[in-house]
């Protein structure tokens, strides 16, 4: 009883809900330019109900069958008051006008009078001219990027002494890395871009190097919201807009007199109510009301990287007609332990044209290009493009690197690098494995170590499996793999192994074709849970050919296909080991192999994906995808082919779906992911083709895109279902406002999903929530996981199900900036 009172109340609460005779009233407040006004008062004349837009300009009320006048005021617009006449859910969203005179306000402190919020006010006012005198325009961008990475080796090693480390001429610069990139940067009206790279070096490990491309992130305080696609998955707060008037706390600091005019230096600070302000100040020249300088740090809470990130920005009036950026420092740094890695750029922009005429497609969904002629600029081109000047350990840092790169380019280097990794040692063959570089060719073996050709936990007992790697990485990105293994099993005395071919034919559209033969164990269901994965009535036996081909027919829309040839067996004479059986029986039930008689199959698959308006950067020999506003749809096709090679199979799968990831400014991170199927065909359908719909898994939280949590089996889907996942990361929009909350960093999760089966008559709802807070992986300052902890609740007309709490855990993909 005690168990299921928390779900009692929430289907008390559902369904009262649902019952009463209200409505929800929802929409977003914005400006004129269609910008989310944050902190805008929204109220419901005649009733106590009124509430502050959320950060992304949203508000939300639930309301009575009725007419009502509902309200909206916001300093710095004219306030609108709308009659609506509610008897459903309504959306109703409000598009404010600018109020100048409403700015003209003082705000006086006691009995002084504090300017700096004035000043802050006649900035706003004035924002727009100065964000449109540009224009469209054009200028020349110098970027310079060094790091240094300080983090001691994971393991020992024999210390040199002092007096020897101190003569080796690269001591000063181990771990330092530094990039020198020129572009071209255009920009267009509605925050269109593109930027053309003229020239671009490389020394040491750039990877983790901060704006090597404009395209990484804009923070001009003009806009009311600061982004950056590699930093945070939320913009931040500017202190100079309508929402930063709530968001922030301003102070004077100083006033003084620069060239017969007053600059004002205003300090800022996050108020209690806001989750992505930061921390700086800027100064203001009188007048003109145009910035100067500004100075920022981001809230570390949302740089998953970095422990600290801080923005110098200069600017100028340029041509007498517009201030714009002319220069920005970016410092970062994130430590752990007795390492550190700290890095710096600098970006300088020059050679302006305002008020250009570009072509009427010339912005499209090409962001950034840059051929393989700027990879191969000569020292010349650089002393003519480089506008900030290089510090005396960046000139000898250039200097050792080149001098390096003579050395390790040179064929006795490179051979006797070979010769190390060919080399074999006892402790390769028991650990590491040992590999086989031949550099002419560009191709590389690689053999295992003999731990691991031992396989004690599979189906029919003690295997051994030997495996070969081989790949082929040339110039032209044309990758060539093959791995191939071969498996004997000790209990059965039988002999599997598998063989397959990659080539990456076309890199810059993904082109890419496969081949395969295998005789190896399969699963039947190889997305259910752990729990039955592990179960031998979910394995078979699969001989199986097969070819698979897959390539970006034009941006954004790919096509994937596959034909495979299979002799599938069942296992259920196989000889059985124990070991799992002793380790998982008292959670195993039905842990018999399924019986079956032996059948051929041939089975094809064609998807498509397509993306509209899919954002790319072009590099010489690949295509860096951005990401979209639209979402992905998808059609997937699968057929079982009666007939040839005596196939008996002889179905038709259709699944449609939709997915997305929502970006909704200040207020988080919406993903949601809707797909229907259904066989069309099932006129001989086996086990190992159906469609199944998985259990949620026990304690492990799993992916909320792809699965249910509280599913309470695994079961076959052959009718059309219906099914629906949704997640909000919230990115600290709610805790944040808690100060004590905020100290300890949580993050708040919350989604659900839905589901309809006809075969069960199934109709399956479920919600979670959950917190979870950031981790450092020690030794790696720039690897960080997150671990969360949730809450799960579900309803059902066919089954119960108590509320279940779950652990999950996600590690930062740097390369895609997310979490996953």
């Amino acid at each position: 009883m005690n168990q299921n009172l928390p779900l009692s109340i929430l289907c008390l609460v559902f369904f009262t809900t649902s019952s009463a005779q209200t409505h929800r009233l929802t929409g977003k407040i914005t400006n004129s330019k269609m910008e989310p006004l944050a902190f805008a008062s929204v109220s419901v004349k005649g009733t106590s109900l009124s509430m502050l837009s959320r950060e992304d300009g949203t508000y939300e009320f639930l309301l009575d069958e009725g007419e009502y006048q509902v309200g909206v005021t916001m300093v710095g617009y004219h306030s609108q008051i709308i009659t609506l006449v509610i008897h459903k859910a309504t959306v109703q969203h409000f598009i404010l006008e600018a109020d100048e005179k409403s700015l003209d306000e003082v705000v006086v402190k006691g009995r002084w009078k504090d300017r700096s919020e004035e000043v802050i006010r006649e900035v706003i006012k004035r924002k727009e001219a100065l964000l449109t005198a540009a224009g469209d325009y054009s200028c020349v961008v110098y970027i310079k990027a060094t790091q240094q990475d300080s983090t001691p080796p994971s393991r020992k090693k024999k210390q040199l002494p002092d007096s020897v480390r101190a003569r080796s001429p690269g001591a000063a610069f181990q771990g330092m890395a530094m990039a020198e990139i020129s572009l071209r940067y255009d920009q267009g009206s509605n925050g269109r871009y593109k930027e053309e790279r003229m020239g671009v070096t490389r020394r040491g490990n750039p990877e983790s190097l901060f704006y090597q491309s404009v395209s990484e992130g804009d923070f001009n305080l003009y806009r009311n919201l600061l982004q950056s696609r590699v930093l945070s998955e939320v913009p931040f707060v500017s202190p100079v807009s309508y929402s930063g008037l709530i968001a922030y706390r301003y102070k004077m600091q100083k006033i003084e007199t620069i060239n017969r005019r007053k600059v004002y230096t205003i300090s800022y600070r996050p108020a209690a109510l806001s989750n992505t302000a930061m921390t700086g100040e800027l100064k203001v020249e009188d007048s003109t009301w145009a910035i100067l300088e500004a100075r920022f740090t981001l809230p570390s809470y949302h740089v998953a990287e970095y422990d600290r990130f801080e923005v110098i920005q200069q600017y100028n009036l340029v041509n007498n007609k517009a201030w714009l950026i002319t220069r920005q420092e970016f410092n970062y740094f994130s430590a752990h332990g007795k390492g550190k890695l700290s890095g710096t750029t600098i970006a300088s922009y020059q050679q302006f044209e305002l008020n250009k005429q570009f072509a009427p497609r010339y912005f499209g969904p090409e962001v950034s290009a840059t051929a393989q002629e700027a990879y191969e600029r000569d020292s010349s081109f650089w002393n003519q493009t480089r506008t900030e000047p290089l510090t005396i350990k960046e000139v000898q840092f250039i200097r050792y690197k080149d001098s390096i790169q003579r050395v390790v380019t040179s064929k006795p280097y490179l051979d006797s690098i070979d010769r190390v990794t060919n080399t074999v040692t006892w402790k390769k063959i028991l650990f590491a494995g040992q590999n086989f570089y031949f550099r002419p060719r560009e191709r590389m073996w690689s053999l295992p170590s003999l731990v691991t050709l031992f396989q004690p936990l599979q189906p029919g007992g003690f295997r051994i499996s030997p495996t070969v790697f081989y790949n082929r990485v040339p110039d032209s990105r044309k990758v060539i793999t093959i791995f191939g293994n071969i498996s004997y099993g000790f209990r059965n005395k039988d002999l599997n192994g598998s063989l397959n071919f990659y080539r990456l034919y076309n890199p810059f559209n993904r082109g890419y074709y496969t081949l395969k033969l295998n005789r190896d164990f399969d699963f039947i269901y190889s997305g259910d849970a752990w729990i039955n994965m592990i179960k031998r009535n979910n394995i078979y036996l699969d001989n199986a050919v097969g070819v698979g081909h897959g390539l970006e027919l034009w941006n954004g829309l790919y096509l994937h296909t596959s034909l495979d040839m299979a002799l599938r067996r069942s296992i259920s004479n196989y000889k059985t080991g124990s070991l799992i059986d002793s380790l998982f029986g008292e959670i195993l039930d039905d842990n018999q192999a399924v019986a079956f008689d032996p059948y051929n199959a041939l089975y094809g698959k064609i998807q498509i994906d397509y993306t509209p308006a899919q954002q790319y950067i072009r590099e010489p020999r690949e295509k860096i995808i951005l990401g979209s506003h639209w979402p992905t749809f998808y059609m997937l096709w699968r057929k079982g082919i009666a007939g040839p090679f005596n196939s008996k199979v002889d179905f038709d799968y259709i699944e449609n779906g939709i997915r997305q990831e929502l970006k909704l400014g200040t207020a988080g991170i919406s993903k949601y992911h809707f797909r229907t199927g259904t066989f069309l065909n099932r006129r001989d359908l086996r086990l190992v083709d159906y469609q199944f719909q998985r259990r949620g898994d026990p304690i492990l939280f799993l992916n909320p895109q792809e699965a249910f949590q509280s599913l309470d089996s695994t079961f076959p889907v052959f009718k059309r279902f219906y099914q629906l996942n949704y997640l909000h990361e919230f990115n600290g929009s709610i805790v944040n406002k808690i100060p004590v909350l905020k100290k300890i960093q949580l993050r708040e999760v919350a989604g659900g999903g839905f589901l309809y089966a006809p075969e069960r008559n199934l109709r399956y709802a479920e919600v979670f929530a959950g917190v979870e807070r950031v981790f450092k992986v020690p030794f790696y300052p720039l690897i960080k996981f997150k671990l969360g902890a949730y809450v799960v609740g579900s309803v059902a007309n066919q089954f119960k199900n108590p509320v279940q709490f779950k652990i999950g855990i996600m590690t930062w993909d740097r390369k895609r900036n997310k979490w996953l």
